[in-house]
Parts: C-alpha cells; sequence; structure tokens
C-alpha cells in the first residue's frame, strides 16, 4: 500500500481529500503545515507528497526545494489555487512531478499518482542496485560506483579500493562483501593502528609457546576471515618485511602462524584500501611493484565529497535524523545560510567531517533549525578557506596542488585550536597519528 503525505492548513481539505485517498487504498498522513510535515519525514518513508502552495509558515515552493536536497526520488505533488500557473511552472522547475488545481478532481489525482507511482516502480526496476548498498547517495558519479562495484563483487579477485580519508572506504568493502555471497566473516585490520613489531602477529596469528608469554594459541585476521573477507585497510602503510610475506601468501594461497610449521590454506578474499597514492610509492621504492599488481586485480576508486556535491545534502539530513534519535533533539532543517557555507566548502575530511560537523551543531543547536553560529569556527569563515581551495569562479581547479590546499587547510585548522593535535585532528575528521603524519610531512612542528 502506497504511503501519501497531505499536507494543507485547511483541516476540511485534510479530512476530505485524506478520506478520499484512503477509500482508494492509500495509506495516508495528515500535516497541516510544511513544518510538521518535515517532522513526519525525519521518521517515515513516504511514496508520495501533496502539497498546498500556499501555507501558514513555510509555503510551499520552499518545502518542495528543500524536500529535492534530501530525496529526489519521493513524488511531490503541489496543489495550486485556480488560475496560478506561474506558481505550477515554478513548481514543476524546482522539481515537483505534477501539480493540480483547486477545487480538487479526486479521479484526476487518483489516476495521476497511480501513473506517477507505476512510472516510478519502471525506472526503480530497471535502474536500481541489485543488492541493499546502505550508501546515502544522489550524484552520477556514486551511481556508477554502485554499477561497477554490483559488476565485481562476486569475482573471488582482490580489490583495492582508493580514496582520500573520509570517504567511506570500509563501507565500500562491507558492502562488496556482503554481495558476494561468501559464507565467511568480513574481517578488517588497520595496518597503520599497529607498530611494525605487531603486525606479523595480528595478521597471521600465533602458536602457543612461540614466545615469550605466548602461553596459548592465537588466530590471526587471515585465518579469522576464512570463507569471507579480510580487509587490509592502510595497506600502503605496510611495512616492506611484511609486505614480503603478504605476497608469498597470495601467491601460494596459504600461510602459517608465528612459530608453526603448520600450513593453513588460505580461503579469504583481500581487499585492500589506501589514502595514499600507492603508485607514486612504488616508484619511490616504499611499495613493492608485484605486491602492487597481485592487489589490484579490480580498482575501485571512492571520489571526495567535494566531487560528489549533490550528495552534501542528502547527507546533512541523514546525520541529523541518526544524531536527533541518539540525543532526542527534534532538528527539523538548516538555514540557507549553513547550507550555502557547507555547498561552498571542500571537506578534506569528507564524509567523516561532515558526520562531525552535524553531531556538533544537533547537539548545541537550542532551536529546531541549525543556523550558521551552531559551526565551527573555521566553518563560519567557509570563504576565506573556500579562496585557498577554489579560484574566483568557483569551479574547482584540478590541476592545484593538492599538497599546498592541505597545508594550508591543516595550519588554519591548528591555529584555530591553538595547536592542540586532537581537536586539529577530530575536526579535520582524521586520526591524531594521521594529523601527526601530514604535519612531519609539512614541516609543521615548528611552525607555531
Amino acid at each position: 500500500m502506497s504511503r501519501i503525505l497531505l499536507i494543507d492548513d485547511e483541516k476540511n481539505i485534510l479530512k476530505t481529500v485524506g478520506s478520499n485517498l484512503e477509500q482508494n487504498g492509500f495509506n495516508v498522513d495528515a500535516a497541516i503545515s510544511a513544518e510538521v510535515a518535515l517532522t513526519k519525514l525525519d521518521s517515515n518513508n513516504y511514496d508520495v507528497i501533496l502539497c498546498d502552495l500556499i501555507l501558514t509558515g513555510m509555503n510551499g515552493l520552499d518545502f518542495l526545494s528543500l524536500v529535492r536536497k534530501i530525496n529526489k526520488d519521493i513524488i511531490f505533488i503541489m496543489i495550486t489555487a485556480n488560475g496560478f500557473i506561474d506558481d505550477a511552472v515554478k513548481a514543476i522547475k524546482i522539481g515537483a512531478d505534477d501539480f493540480i488545481s483547486k477545487p480538487i478532481d479526486m479521479d484526476g489525482l487518483i489516476n495521476n499518482i497511480n501513473i506517477l507511482l507505476s512510472k516510478k516502480e519502471n525506472y526503480y526496476n530497471e535502474n536500481k542496485p541489485q543488492f541493499d548498498t546502505k550508501l546515502i547517495y544522489q550524484s552520477k558519479i556514486m551511481e556508477d560506483l554502485i554499477k561497477e562495484i554490483g559488476m565485481i563483487a562476486k569475482a573471488p579477485s582482490n580489490i583495492l579500493i582508493t580514496g582520500e580519508t573520509g570517504t567511506g572506504k570500509e563501507l565500500i568493502a562491507k558492502i562488496i562483501h556482503e554481495i558476494s555471497g561468501r559464507k565467511g566473516p568480513f574481517v578488517g585490520i588497520n595496518i597503520n593502528a599497529y607498530p611494525d613489531s605487531l603486525i606479523e602477529n595480528e595478521l597471521f596469528g600465533h602458536a602457543k609457546g612461540s614466545f615469550t608469554n605466548a602461553i596459548n594459541t592465537q588466530k590471526g585476521k587471515f585465518e579469522l576471515a576464512s570463507n569471507g573477507t579480510l580487509f587490509l585497510d592502510e595497506i600502503g602503510e605496510m611495512p616492506l618485511f611484511v609486505q614480503s610475506k603478504l605476497l608469498r601468501i597470495l601467491q601460494e594461497r596459504e600461510f602459517s602462524m608465528i612459530g608453526s610449521n603448520s600450513v593453513i590454506k588460505l580461503t579469504a578474499r583481500i581487499i585492500s584500501a589506501t589514502n595514499i597514492n600507492i603508485e607514486s610509492a612504488v616508484l619511490q621504492n616504499k611499495f613493492r611493484e608485484d605486491l602492487f599488481y597481485r592487489i589490484n586485480v579490480f580498482h575501485v576508486k571512492v571520489p571526495p565529497l567535494r566531487e560528489r556535491k549533490d550528495d552534501i545534502m542528502p547527507l546533512v539530513y541523514y546525520f541529523i535524523k541518526r544524531f536527533n534519535a541518539e540525543n532526542k533533539k527534534n532538528i527539523v532543517s538548516i538555514s540557507k545560510d549553513v547550507e550555502e557555507k557547507l555547498m561552498q566548502y571542500s571537506f578534506p575530511g569528507n564524509i567523516r567531517e561532515l558526520e562531525n560537523i552535524i553531531e556538533r551543531a544537533v547537539i548545541i543547536t537550542p532551536f529546531d533549525t541549525i543556523e550558521v553560529d551552531n559551526l565551527p569556527n573555521y566553518l563560519k569563515k567557509t570563504s576565506e578557506v573556500s579562496s585557498i581551495l577554489m579560484p574566483s569562479n568557483n569551479n574547482l581547479d584540478y590541476d592545484l596542488n593538492l599538497d599546498t590546499v592541505e597545508k594550508e587547510l591543516i595550519i588554519k585548522v591548528l591555529e584555530k585550536y591553538n595547536y592542540n593535535q586532537t581537536k586539529t585532528a577530530a575536526s579535520i575528521g582524521i586520526s591524531r597519528k594521521q594529523l601527526r603524519t601530514k604535519m612531519k610531512k609539512y614541516d609543521l612542528f615548528n611552525k607555531r
């Protein structure tokens, strides 16, 4: 049964139209204002929105514009007064699927709704991914990415996922695992989180008595991921001596625990990820070329958030909904100024940074709308930061030196937090260890 959200500030319209729709097999929720409708959208899924143009408070056109930033797929029909053709045209341009004039012809309305639902279902069946992605997106670049991983997920071949920090590489790896049909678990390890002396033990495990304090046998990640997927995050940071062992394991499809001569068959699929330019690391002899070709049978490049601007608002409202639930808040929307600043910003920390920004804003906002004052200080000065990241015509210059961009932004955020590394890393959306690596790279320890 299709669900319809009916919005009108006239109670008799809500009653008569709603009753008529229900008699024709629709499930109807009524809202007397756009503001009430937004709260319902936050906690319910609808197939159709039927909204009056003239409302008390937020009008129908502004509501339509906001809805389209959150969801481009929901069917939206605008109700206009008879003769208001200009407003109907505006609604169609903004993103309405249809409009109907008062007094409402119920037979015509129901027929139009059924036609639109049928078209939507046909389009969805022809274009939908054959799996649940758990990704929030509506950009073409992400749509293409989803199609790509759908084609390679069921193959047993190794996959290398590349992308900047915070773009969602691990989530992509988990999606690939889920749709691969592999019976074993998804097991992940962040190579950068372990010192060189411990990484072998984490990967391969150890036999009882193999070294001092080895009082029990411990399985490594390779064995724990049997018949599943082993996700090697930040593989570009893997020490060369471990790279050699990994290469042999991938070639021979078997390995042994530390301190054991028993051979264990490798049955896990290997998905690796990195945020560095691994081909440059190969040229600098920091990463083995033969290993690179072994892990890079398929290459998935996850785009940064600045290249998928169409996804920013859907992500914003997804995070608002999530943090509303976690913090028992009722944030309904963001102001136009906040939207403008978010759309101008380049998000060096990508989705993770956006998530942190919205979590903070939801917690500290006392009202139902996030305002500029609820943003971090560095975002309040978006135009200043954007001048570093964007040329004057507001089109990203892809020939821009990204190291320069990254360095300048890190300096600004360090200065904002008085060189507190923990707060700076959290604000940018990276780990403190990653921040220190970048500070060393750009010689920022002595710049204070």
